[in-house]
């Protein structure tokens, strides 16, 4: 993990990727990210104290890298600007539970907006959504836009425009549902990958393993994480023991 200030040069290889970038001038919150963004497995990141340093950072990185900005609105919005117009998946956590603050972080191409207080199986979740192309947002949040668009795409006579809301005009998002209850077994690919964990094998080294990409594996991390009720991988690994799901 390394920590950016300035716009400083790199000392990566060029074109080494990384799992996420952590983007906050905001050091109480960039603490707490960070700690639940290392127990959801993302333990690749770079870390941007100032817009400056990440748009630095997203010069040198593939488009479409995850950025997680956040703090009390209006102060992320620089750097959600940045991570936009480069071309990145911004997901946003509030420290404030106002809905405008919400839509304004979405109105400006934000890919996710969520409560920053989000738990680490959660938020891996979230990115793991953002990341496969999807929308994710608070229930409010979600039930506010859907009723504007509703109120946006309905005709004079009341029924709703089907033709407008496909239009190049319509914003495509797609719902996420909730996180899976509680108790639900794991499939066989679920302790497949948690039996790799609790041998201590990395995520990219479980990817390299079952012949998928780290970002699958993230996916399938984040599901098992919500199964057990886990925040950690030492937590999954024990609970899973205790219900039988995994024998070492």
């Amino acid at each position: 993990m390394t920590l950016r200030g300035l716009a400083e040069p790199s000392d990566r290889p060029h074109g080494r990727g990384v799992s996420a970038i952590l983007a906050t001038s905001d050091e109480p919150f960039r603490n707490r990210v960070l700690e639940r963004l290392l127990a959801a497995g993302y333990d690749d990141l770079e870390v941007a104290e100032l817009p400056a340093a990440l748009a630095d950072l997203l010069r040198e990185e593939a488009k479409q890298t995850l950025v997680v900005v956040g703090g009390t609105w209006p102060d992320p919005q620089a750097f959600l600007r940045i991570a936009v117009n480069a071309g990145a998946l911004p997901l946003v956590l509030l420290e404030s539970s106002a809905l405008e603050a919400e839509g304004e972080a979405l109105a400006m191409g934000a890919r996710a907006a969520l409560q920053s207080d989000i738990p680490a199986a959660a938020l891996a979740a979230a990115l793991a959504a953002v990341d496969a192309g999807l929308i994710v947002l608070e229930p409010s949040a979600r039930a506010l836009l859907l009723s504007a668009n509703r109120d946006r795409f309905s005709s004079p006579s009341g029924r709703s425009d089907e033709t407008s809301a496909r239009g190049p005009e319509a914003t495509p998002a797609a719902e996420v549902t909730p996180p899976p209850r509680k108790g639900r077994p794991l499939t066989s690919r679920e302790r497949e990958i948690l039996g790799l964990v609790a041998s201590g094998t990395s995520n990219k080294g479980i990817a390299r393993a079952l012949s998928v990409s780290a970002n699958t594996v993230k996916f399938h991390l984040a599901a098992v994480f919500d199964k057990l009720n886990a925040a950690t991988r030492a937590e999954a690994v024990a609970e899973a023991i205790r219900r039988g799901e995994l024998s070492l």
